[in-house]
């Protein structure tokens, strides 16, 4: 499927729903909570497909060397962009099969010691008006050529199987996607103003 493509053609944009610290940190670590929209495709009236997003909070990431929290301490951040979704049903056994793909942005800092390295992210199930329903963590490598200090990189995460029945559809399920934090990096986020990148 296509969906770099897709990725490329799509607007840039996100909107974001607010999030209260407590579920964001549950997220961030283990659960999930709410997300903000972005675009997806395929499904139609009679077969929407589930909502896709970014989690607030949980879209940029700043790798640090050891404890410090200076700027000359950065090794390198990144940050999450846009992201794409196509569903597919599979009537005769109740579920939705949904693709996705994400694209981001990584910039060396200016204590890096690699030109390569690997940045985990994660994509979680929900149910809406319900508890966490799945997660997993899927580890990004990005190079760094000579002479490059920003690098763009487009994630596919295909084949995610969702189980519906009775009255439900795609619309009971909410997928999120983030940068997989420690609780020290969460805080980071929540404390330190973030410039971005692009």
């Amino acid at each position: 499927m296509p969906l770099p493509t897709a990725l490329r053609r799509l607007p840039n944009f996100r909107s974001r729903l607010p999030v209260a610290a407590a579920a964001l940190a549950a997220l961030a670590l283990a659960g999930c909570s709410m997300f903000g929209s972005d675009t997806q495709q395929g499904g139609t009236t009679q077969y929407p497909c589930p909502s896709v997003g970014v989690l607030q909070g949980t879209d940029h990431i700043t790798l640090l060397r050891g404890a410090g929290a200076d700027l000359t301490d950065v090794m390198a951040k990144a940050e999450l962009g846009r992201v794409v979704s196509k569903c597919e049903y599979n009537t005769s056994d109740s579920t939705i099969t949904v693709d996705i793909a994400f694209e981001g942005i990584a910039e060396l800092g200016p204590a890096a010691t690699s030109r390569s390295m690997v940045l985990d992210t994660f994509v979680a199930v929900t149910r809406r008006f319900d508890a966490f329903d799945n997660k997993k963590v899927y580890q990004v490598p990005v190079t760094f050529e000579p002479g490059q200090n920003r690098v763009r990189f487009v994630q596919n995460i295909d084949g995610t199987v969702l189980p519906y029945g009775g009255q439900a559809d795609g619309r009971i399920y909410q997928i999120l996607i983030g940068f997989q934090l420690t609780a020290q990096q969460l805080e980071y986020n929540r404390t330190v103003p973030y410039t971005p990148i692009r």
